[in-house]
């Protein structure tokens, strides 16, 4: 942990949510997704004319499914477990997602969607833990001694084989929740998937002002800059570096989110342009999901769901 006085990020303004299901698409090329059925998770729909357009076409999802069952964690009244499996697998269907990056998923959800998912999907887990000065304790799902004993933690799944799952180790608070960096290899597209859930600011139990993550965005992209191909995403907790009046964007480290075409780092799912931000992803109003990755984007949609706080992040990526 870094001895030095981290400085604080200002506290989020609530914003009215969208009451539109589906918020629109940045698209470089191709058509539009469908997102009406997939934010609820029912039924099947049409495949996307993007993915007809592209053959070598890979949907990725990314979403904080706000699932666990303690009350500490504030995600009472985001649906049952079998509904926000649903938007998943709502999205296999609609969107033809093939890669779904999870966050504050609990394991034995992850267990039931891989059952709907079928045999040609696979995952890697890794949970959440609570710090308390150094000592490290797996974090429930469920309340202490009465809720659900399954771990909760952050997840990769994907259609095809998964190979080489590794978790990278990020600077985290020595009393607090401590959150995982984890990736592994697509096979079938030869892309290495990371999930990303930093810190929030007042992890540090002790020292509320202290902010880890331009810490933890630095390891991340020393780890994601050694990968030929790659696709990261998930709740970065953070505002995007050009969000109006965001006084913490020196938390972003040069070279990770790219300033456009041809300039260092990596092109974020919603961004237009040079401008380093995007449509909100939280029910506050906020940007704080975000996408990344190596390859050439076609499109990108985001989706309210009545069934997390997180609104459903999708890229759509040609992968040779």
């Amino acid at each position: 942990m870094s001895s030095r006085k981290r400085r604080a990020f200002p506290t989020l303004v609530a914003a009215a949510v969208l009451g539109l299901v589906g918020t629109g698409v940045a698209a470089v090329s191709g058509g539009l997704p469908s997102s009406a059925v997939a934010a609820g998770g029912e039924g099947a729909g049409s495949m996307p004319y993007a993915v007809d357009d592209f053959p070598r076409t890979l949907q990725v999802m990314s979403w904080n499914m706000c699932g666990p069952q303690r009350a500490s964690w504030g995600c009472g009244g985001t649906g049952t477990p079998e509904e926000k499996i649903g938007v998943v697998t709502g999205n296999v269907t609609v969107n033809r997602v093939g890669v779904a990056l999870l966050q504050e998923v609990c394991e034995d959800d992850l267990t039931l969607l891989m059952t709907r998912l079928g045999a040609s999907w696979n995952s890697t887990f890794q949970p959440y833990a609570w710090s308390q000065e150094g000592k490290k304790t797996p974090s429930r799902c469920g309340e202490d001694g009465t809720g659900r004993p399954d771990r909760i933690g952050t997840a990769i799944v994907a259609e095809g084989p998964l190979d080489d799952a590794h978790s990278y180790p990020t600077t985290q608070p020595v009393t607090g929740l401590n959150t995982p960096f984890h990736c592994a290899t697509a096979t079938a597209w030869n892309v290495r998937l990371c999930t990303v859930h930093a810190a929030r600011l007042g992890a540090e139990q002790s020292q509320p002002t202290w902010d880890y993550r331009d810490d933890q965005f630095a390891q991340i992209k020393a780890v994601v800059d050694t990968f030929p191909r790659t696709v990261f995403g998930g709740d970065f907790n953070a505002l995007s570096p050009d969000s109006p009046n965001n006084t913490a964007a020196w938390i972003w480290p040069a070279g990770l989110y790219s300033t456009g075409p041809d300039t260092p780092g990596y092109q974020e799912c919603d961004q237009t342009g040079t401008t380093r931000t995007g449509r909100p992803t939280h029910k506050s109003g906020v940007k704080i999901d975000y996408i990344f990755a190596s390859e050439q984007r076609n499109w990108c949609t985001v989706i309210t769901t009545p069934y997390s706080d997180h609104r459903v992040l999708i890229e759509s990526l040609t992968a040779a």
